[in-house]
This record gives structure tokens, sequence and C-alpha cells, in this order.
């Protein structure tokens, strides 16, 4: 279990990021015309974001890789499309079939859903990669037998 305690923490995160997500922007500011604050909110967004990565890296300190994996991953998850698809799954909305406002992001291919789909799935690859490579690349190597 303790091996995959920072993909666990990166999911729990995620989504409570992504429920606050849906809270705030969904049943607060388009419900009461607030779109105007987009800015102000996304600020917020991002810093609670930080807060989420904050916590996760002082629960997790003790482990470099643990620290490294949370960070990285709780981030590319948030950024790269992740969190859109999430959002509307915990929503039970279909996803639209265009998301401008990713339109600048550079992370996602582009900003259809099935951009949107193509780039999690490069991003998610990436970051098995980044675990195996973390986690279990030389870590089973052959251990000497001691006489």
């Amino acid at each position: 279990m303790k091996r995959y305690r920072t993909v666990i923490a990166t999911i729990i995160a995620l989504t409570f990021y992504t429920i606050t997500d849906i809270l705030i922007w969904q049943r607060i500011f388009e419900t009461n015309n607030m779109t105007e604050y987009a800015d102000v909110y996304h600020t917020g967004w991002f810093v609670t974001l930080a807060g989420y990565a904050v916590m996760g890296t002082i629960l997790l300190w003790g482990s470099w890789k643990d620290c490294l994996y949370f960070v990285t991953s709780l981030f590319i998850a948030a950024f790269s499309g992740l969190e859109d698809i999430l959002y509307y799954a915990l929503d039970r909305k279909p996803m639209p079939e265009s998301l401008p406002w990713l339109d600048g992001n550079p992370m996602i291919y582009a900003t259809t859903r099935e951009g949107v789909i193509l780039s999690v799935v490069f991003w998610l690859t990436a970051l098995a990669i980044l675990y195996f490579y973390l986690y279990w690349w030389r870590s089973n190597e052959i251990q000497p037998v001691s006489q």
C-alpha cells in the first residue's frame, strides 16, 4: 500500500479539488452570472491547488520520491485536461464538443473533446512512465545473497 500512496493521495486531492471547482464555479459564479469575476476565481483556484500540493508534500515528507511524484502528478492532472474530464463526470453532465477556455493551455493538444482526451492520455502515460522510473526501475534488482 505504501508504494501507491502518492497515486492515492493525488486521486483524493484531485477529486476534492474538482468537486470544489464544481460547487464554486458552476453553482455560484455561473448561476449568479458572475463570470466577469473569472480572473479572480482562477487565482483562487490556483491558490487552492497550491494548498493541496503543500499539504500533500508535508504529509509525504521524508520521501523525496513521494513528494516529487505527488506535486508533479497533481499539477499535471489539474492542467492536462483530466480535471476538466473529471469535472463533467462528477457533475454527471456530458463533456462539451469544445472547451474554448483551454485554448491558451500549452498542455492541451486541442480544445475539442477528442483533443482534451488525447492530451489526458498522453500526460497520464507520461506520469505512468515517471512512476515506473521512480518506484519500479532498479528497485527490483536481484539482491546479493549473504552467507
